[in-house]
């Protein structure tokens, strides 16, 4: 093999001149019988037209779009939170929570902040389940505001954030109202949606 690609091609180039010359003898023809008639002599030659190059227009490029990437749940400290805020899911059933993931209300979310409100009581700590009674009290009356119709006619759900015994000895009386869609993630507000 390495020998045929080291071979010179001038082994090639001269019998290109002896098989024209024999084609010539052979047909008694003279060479300029062989000439393409434009090469011929006494042929008139007639020159080529001139190529321009028109500029091509290439349409402009409109940049790609670029995907929006859903935004991950910020952690954000409960006292932190406030009406029309959206969050996704938290450990609901845990006995104390001190921070939630807060998310912007466009993208997909669970649950949306639809009311905060105090609870107006003083004194000591009355126990978690008063406190609890007390928050779903408020929760449901603002319901029907918010959604546009009655809670039992509904298919959203409420769940409440209040204050631990903690949290009311350092002064918390405060109340988030959640609404949710137990089928599912919701995106922007449940507002007026009469579900």
């Amino acid at each position: 093999m390495l020998s045929e690609l080291r071979r010179s091609p001038y082994g090639r180039l001269v019998l290109g001149p002896l098989v024209v010359g024999a084609a010539l003898s052979l047909t008694a023809c003279s060479p300029e019988m062989l000439l393409p008639p434009a090469l011929r002599p006494g042929a008139e030659v007639v020159p080529s037209p001139e190529v321009t190059e028109t500029p091509v227009e290439t349409p402009e490029e409109t940049p790609a779009e670029t995907p929006e990437v859903p935004m991950d749940p910020e952690d954000t400290d409960v006292f932190d939170i406030y009406l029309g805020d959206c969050l996704t899911e938290f450990g609901a059933d845990e006995d104390s929570i001190s921070s939630v993931p807060k998310i912007d209300c466009a993208e997909p979310h669970v649950y949306e902040v639809y009311h905060v409100e105090n609870i107006a009581e003083s004194g000591s700590y009355p126990g978690e389940t008063s406190v609890s009674d007390t928050a779903n009290g408020l929760c449901e009356a603002a319901f029907e505001p918010f959604v546009g119709i009655d809670y039992y006619d509904s298919e959203l759900y409420f769940t409440s954030l209040f204050p631990t015994e903690d949290g009311w000895a350092a002064g918390d009386r405060e109340v988030l109202c959640l609404i949710y869609d137990p089928a599912g993630d919701t995106t922007g507000t449940l507002e007026g949606s009469n579900l």
